[in-house]
């Protein structure tokens, strides 16, 4: 084994466990805040093999379903907010 070729094993071991560890905080995350992030949780879980991971495409929910659920958030705000 020569010089070179050691030191791109060692290289590539610190790269894996840099991927391995930013994976693994990642995962860590709610869907919302991985989603603000653009982040895709299903290719995070591949690893190096699903780079990159962000989201190839949104899907956006229809706009009636988009404002019944801004109108159940406010709703649950303003009843949390009455109860404290």
């Amino acid at each position: 084994m020569n010089i070179k070729s050691l030191i791109e094993k060692i290289y590539n071991s610190f790269e894996a466990f840099g991927y391995a560890r930013a994976a693994a905080e990642l995962q860590r995350m709610s869907d919302s805040q991985l989603l603000s992030l653009g982040l895709s949780r299903h290719k995070i879980a591949q690893g190096q093999a699903g780079l990159p991971w962000t989201i190839e495409r949104i899907a956006f929910a229809p706009a009636s379903q988009a404002s019944q659920t801004a109108a159940n958030q406010a709703e649950f705000s303003s009843k949390t907010i009455a109860a404290a």
